[in-house]
């Protein structure tokens, strides 16, 4: 088994070898061909030079209540199972979102 990768590594070392030589013509013309190859492939995403960044404007009193309304109704019904869940949902269709959260709270006992 050892001896079949190290015979992949070599035949994969030697056409990447190939290949680097016969693009060598191709990197005397441009120069951005080989530069390219040797970037990492993990660098970061970088925007483009003259997109400004987009700020978000303030947030309003009743938008920040219904965040954190939604944000309690998402860590009641988190540990519940798909039955509760759902049971929790149709609470919520019909009477609220408090009603639900305090169902919620009564199933996860």
């Amino acid at each position: 088994m050892a001896r079949n990768l190290f015979a992949i590594l070599d035949d994969l070392t030697a056409n990447l070898a190939e290949l680097k030589a016969t693009l060598a013509p191709l990197a005397l013309i441009g120069g951005t061909v080989v530069s390219e190859a040797r970037k990492p492939a993990a660098s970061p995403q970088r925007r483009a030079t003259g997109a400004p960044s987009r700020s978000r404007g303030p947030i309003s009193a009743k938008r920040r209540a219904a965040m954190r309304e939604q944000g309690r109704y998402m860590s009641a019904i988190n540990p519940l199972s798909a039955a509760q869940r759902a049971q929790v949902k149709k609470l919520r269709a019909a009477k609220g979102v408090d009603a639900a959260i305090a169902l919620a709270q009564r199933l996860q006992r």
